[in-house]
């Protein structure tokens, strides 16, 4: 009667042992498992997004823009971080002024910069279509220039300052050219529309090209 009592103790400790399976690194693999998992819900560089849009042209109409954004994947579909815009805007023959020297009307372009630092959010809806919400708020300054109303043939100039809220929402689509980079294109609207703003009256649309997004 003992020696079945102890053949059974003994199948009952080997059965418990089996039960807990060792990793190579001789702890257990469900404190393993607990490791990783506290590990993935803390920070992990390799969710960091970053990247940016850019765009040019050259003409009559000079436009050079730049955006880079720098951002958090929080989860597999979720994901928020801050931009900053830049825009450099230049219009030939946009002010028409009178020029005593010459004895007639002359042209002034008008130039401007914008810098426009923001906060994003995206979320993917399926597979590679996302949607996007952006606050967004351009500081934009330019030269203006004009007649002197009291002395007419002087020209004069003056720096002109504003800043325009926007609030973007839209949604755009992502193809991945590798395993951690993307190229992305955007259609967002301006809901907000002030009178100031950029995107008045206008669809933007914006590529770019992202890491870890």
């Amino acid at each position: 009667m003992k020696y079945i009592a102890f053949v059974i103790l003994v199948c009952l400790g080997m059965q418990a042992s089996a039960q807990e399976v060792y990793s190579s690194s001789g702890r257990p693999v469900d404190e393993n498992n607990k490791t990783r998992v506290k590990k993935d819900k803390g920070f992990d560089a390799s969710n960091i997004i970053f990247g940016g849009g850019f765009g040019f042209g050259f003409g009559t109409v000079t436009n050079v823009n730049v955006a880079p954004i720098v951002g958090y994947r929080f989860s597999d579909n979720f994901s928020a971080g801050l931009g900053m815009g830049y825009q450099y805007y230049r219009i030939k023959n946009f002010f028409t002024v009178y020029d005593p020297s010459i004895g007639t009307q002359t042209r002034k372009p008008l130039s401007s910069n914008s810098f426009s630092p923001s906060v994003w959010m995206r979320y993917v809806l399926w597979n590679n279509i996302f949607a996007h919400v952006e606050y967004e708020h351009n500081f934009i300054n330019y030269k203006e220039y004009y007649n002197d109303t009291i002395a007419p043939g002087n020209i004069l100039s003056q720096n002109v300052k504003y800043n325009a809220p926007s609030l973007l929402v839209g949604g755009g689509l992502r193809q991945p050219v590798s395993e951690r980079v993307s190229i992305i294109v955007m259609g967002l609207y301006d809901v907000i529309q002030d009178k100031y703003s950029p995107y008045r009256g206008t669809i933007a649309i914006r590529f770019g090209i992202v890491a870890g997004f």
